[in-house]
């Protein structure tokens, strides 16, 4: 439940993009987190955890979901199958060890 947790809250300082053009998904990703007001350390970090624990396609929907759809990241986690919410938990450590993955209160 941790891994959940710790996932949705990562996921929540992503949950919007900008720039020009299309950016990849990880630049989707780490705009979204330096606009939520985090360091571009730990945004790339984030980005960086989750693109090399996920699948790529799951890490496709989910920079779709919180880079580019600004959907609500406790939503989008509920929607995934199981099979998806247990790859997280390869997340789990890399996102902690990013320090400070999502603002307080979100």
């Amino acid at each position: 439940m941790r891994f959940l947790i710790v996932s949705a809250a990562a996921l929540t300082a992503l949950s919007g993009c900008g720039g020009l053009g299309r950016p990849s998904d990880k630049q989707a990703l780490v705009a979204t987190c330096i606009e939520k007001g985090e360091a571009e350390a730990t945004c790339n970090c984030v980005a960086d955890a989750l693109e090399k624990n996920l699948k790529p396609e799951l890490f496709k929907k989910v920079a779709q979901a919180a880079g580019r759809d600004k959907q609500d990241m406790v939503e989008f986690m509920s929607s995934l199958p199981v099979e998806d919410l247990l790859a997280f938990s390869a997340v789990t450590n890399d996102l902690e060890a990013c320090g400070g993955a999502a603002p307080a209160g979100e």
